[in-house]
């Protein structure tokens, strides 16, 4: 690997585990956040993945030249692998946790460490090699999606830093445990990043599993706009808030 993308690759690590490990940090010294505080930026952050996924990994994976009917059906297999990964985590990757709610610790940590390295390893620039030099798609991902993951993560991380605590009663294994989730994104970037400049596995296996992981953005995305407005009645501060999102992911598009 080119010293310039080994480079990249390590900045990228440092911040997905940042924007896990700083967050739950806040949260442990505050010991309680409010859940409307985070309602909002939820939208936004919802708003501007599900934008995001559209807009450039969808029409990303399309230019790859595989078939598009099995790539469609990867993204469908993403969606429902991601929804039973929420069976298990009850929401916390959404950036909720129900007070009363029965969670298993270990299952918990199992669904959203494996969701966390999904959301990593789609972050390699390796995909665009078959694209055209004059392609909006033809440059690196990375920033566009990192910020969308990275929004994604930090109420991600309120939520779970708050649940390992009142489950646990034990701080220290509390931060234990969250600094091990914060380690599941960087080292989804760096298999991807390793499996997409190696001939290990044919290129085509890697597009196929980032349309698993744009799939589970969808479900992700979607659900968030679902669990910020449960009795599906307009409100329109949340809905200016979710087109702010979408701007940001379409100038993101346009300028980075």
């Amino acid at each position: 690997m080119q010293k310039e993308l080994l480079d990249k690759m390590i900045i990228n690590a440092i911040i997905l585990f940042l924007s896990v490990a700083i967050p739950g940090a806040l949260m442990l010294s505050r010991e309680s956040v409010k859940p409307e505080k985070l309602g909002y930026f939820l939208v936004f952050a919802g708003a501007y993945l599900f934008s995001m996924t559209v807009i450039h990994l969808i029409p990303d994976l399309f230019l790859s030249g595989e078939d598009p009917f099995m790539l469609g059906l990867y993204i469908l297999i993403g969606f429902f692998v991601q929804k039973v990964l929420e069976n298990f985590s009850n929401g916390v990757e959404h950036g909720h946790v129900h007070a009363h709610g029965a969670y298993s610790v270990p299952y918990l940590l199992i669904a959203l460490g494996l969701h966390s390295f999904l959301e990593g390893s789609i972050m390699t620039d390796a995909i665009h090699s078959n694209h055209t030099p004059d392609s909006v798609y033809s440059h690196g991902s990375s920033p566009k999606i990192l910020l969308g993951i990275v929004m994604h993560k930090i109420p991600a991380a309120f939520a779970l830093m708050a649940l390992l605590v009142s489950q646990m009663k034990n701080k220290k294994r509390a931060i234990l445990l969250m600094l091990t989730f914060a380690l599941a994104s960087p080292l989804g970037l760096i298999f991807s990043e390793f499996f997409g400049h190696s001939d290990v596995l044919p290129e085509r296996y890697l597009i196929i599993f980032f349309a698993v992981v744009a799939g589970g953005f969808l479900q992700i995305s979607t659900t968030i706009f679902i669990e910020t407005d449960p009795h599906h009645k307009l409100n329109w501060k949340r809905f200016s808030i979710s087109i702010l999102g979408a701007l940001a992911a379409v100038l993101a598009q346009l300028a980075i």
